[in-house]
């Protein structure tokens, strides 16, 4: 075991000669610790300077990137055996870097968090019977080394994920990094870096550059996620992202809603219902009213439902702006024409004469063609007859008499209006 003392010289006699404190010592910058294990005892990267001093110098750690040193005491110092290090660690009147621990076992890790050179003592400890040793180490030994790390500003990588894609639209994203100081909060500016994919594979038809331009035209639908690699110098930062992409939004009308710009029909006073179905995107729609106004009496409903009761006519222009949860946006262009309520115009009608061909017309405002006639109270005058596509009364009155006839039209949309009129046939 090393020999407990403030006589640095004779203290690293005895760590480079008889009793020398073995370092398995990891310096991980973005990659797996394992990559970059090695053994102090034969050229780890935890040295004295060059230029002198007992200061133990271990390999640089970076703001923001995981770092890990363990400790391992020489077998046969101390109460040590062979596969058995029969010691435990602690940092005494000092600190690690913020952001790093060392457990009993003498790891050290964590995750930096500020800039600094940072100076600490390590002691090693005999763990004797009394404390869970073997019961040949009956009585601590101790001895202590000053150790440094130094935290310089790290590399991360800005972007916590990625805009989702379109399936057969143009993408453009551009990765960012910072070169950070500090954790707590993050502080720092922007860097350039060197840009690759280091797992995984991106959607078909995008490219990363080694600028950090993710672009291209996606050519399939569905999820990918990878791992990025920014480089500079000598640090690196790996994030694991994901792009979705997906058809493009869609937006299909029923039937009563005509596709621009043929408008779609309405009439005051008639009830009104339209579907706006959407397809493509994330599959979670949002409907709202993008420009324009729709007829008065209807509203937007959160399903894409334009549905309500026109009570004025005229011409109405309205975007309805589509939307899903990732983002997505498509303009849908609706417009409307709401007639007048339909009614039968006709006045009167003039009289008829026994054995003489007659003619006259039935005349109707507002309402949506095609319309169609018919009698729905009381008969004609006989010889007469009703044309229902034109509303036209013709023939040659074979009977007299005043006869009260109610007319009846519909409309397209079903709207019926009526008026009674009076027929007389004469001699």
């Amino acid at each position: 075991m090393l020999t407990t003392g403030r006589d640095y010289a004779a203290v690293r006699m005895k760590l480079a000669v008889a009793l020398m404190t073995l370092f398995a010592v990891v310096a991980v910058t973005g990659a797996s610790a394992a990559d970059f294990e090695k053994d102090f005892g034969s050229g780890a990267d935890c040295t004295y300077p060059p230029e002198g001093g007992m200061l133990l110098r271990c390999p640089t750690a970076y703001v923001g990137a995981a770092y890990r040193i363990e400790m391992m005491s020489e077998e046969g110092s101390g109460c040590t055996s062979p596969g058995n290090p029969y010691v435990w660690y602690e940092i005494v009147n000092s600190a690690l870097p913020p952001g790093l621990t060392m457990t009993r076992a003498g790891v050290v890790s964590g995750t930096p968090t500020t800039t600094g050179f940072y100076r600490f003592w390590v002691w090693n400890h005999d763990l004797t019977e009394a404390q869970g040793g073997p019961s040949w180490c009956q009585r601590e030994d101790r001895s202590e080394i000053e150790m440094s790390i130094n935290v310089d500003p790290g590399l991360v990588i800005s972007n916590d994920s990625l805009e989702p894609a379109t399936v057969g639209q143009p993408y453009s994203e551009t990765l960012t990094a910072k070169q950070v100081t500090n954790l707590n909060p993050p502080t720092g500016s922007d860097v350039q870096a060197t840009w690759l994919v280091s797992s995984g594979a991106l959607p078909p038809g995008l490219a990363l550059s080694p600028a950090g331009v993710l672009s291209g035209t996606p050519t399939a639908e569905g999820s990918w996620g990878f791992d990025i690699t920014a480089q500079n110098g000598g640090r690196s930062d790996t994030a694991t992202l994901a792009i979705t992409a997906r058809r493009p939004l869609a937006v299909a009308p029923s039937k009563p809603l005509a596709a621009p710009p043929r408008p779609s029909l309405g009439e005051v006073g008639a009830p009104f219902s339209a579907k706006l179905t959407p397809s493509g995107g994330s599959g979670t729609y949002t409907f709202a009213l993008g420009s324009g106004s729709l007829p008065p009496g209807l509203v937007l409903g959160p399903d894409g439902t334009i549905s309500g009761t026109p009570h004025a006519a005229g011409l109405s222009r309205a975007t309805v702006k589509l939307s899903d949860n990732e983002g997505r946006e498509v303009d849908y262009a609706a417009n409307f024409a709401i007639a007048a309520r339909l009614a039968v115009s006709t006045v009167s009608l003039k009289s008829a004469t026994l054995g003489k061909p007659y003619r006259a017309r039935l005349t109707s405002t507002g309402g949506v063609p095609e319309k169609r006639w018919k009698v729905s109270k009381g008969p004609l005058p006989k010889g007469l007859r009703l044309d229902t596509a034109t509303g036209i009364l013709s023939g040659t009155p074979t009977k007299a008499g005043s006869y009260a006839v109610t007319f009846q039209v519909t409309d397209s949309l079903k709207v019926v209006a009526k008026k009674t009129l009076r027929i007389v046939a004469a001699h």
